[in-house]
């Protein structure tokens, strides 16, 4: 694997973990949000949770086809 292949990784990966972080904190940190928005805030955080989900596989899938092709 090449040195850019792996910074992408690397990259990548603290992407997902970031967007994850954002959404736990949104989930479980936001009990000085007012009720009406909370359900929005909530909605917010499954969706960003969900790309970051979303962002880790991909970067895993992609790891492993360059896997394949060494």
């Amino acid at each position: 694997m090449t040195k850019s292949a792996t910074a992408s990784l690397v990259m990548g990966i603290l992407v997902s973990m970031t967007f994850m972080s954002i959404a736990l904190y949104f989930l479980f940190f936001t009990e000085r949000v007012p009720l009406v928005a909370n359900e929005n805030i909530r909605l917010y955080a499954f969706l960003t949770g969900s790309y970051g989900i979303w962002r880790f596989i991909r970067v895993f899938a992609v790891w492993k086809e360059a896997q394949k092709n060494i």
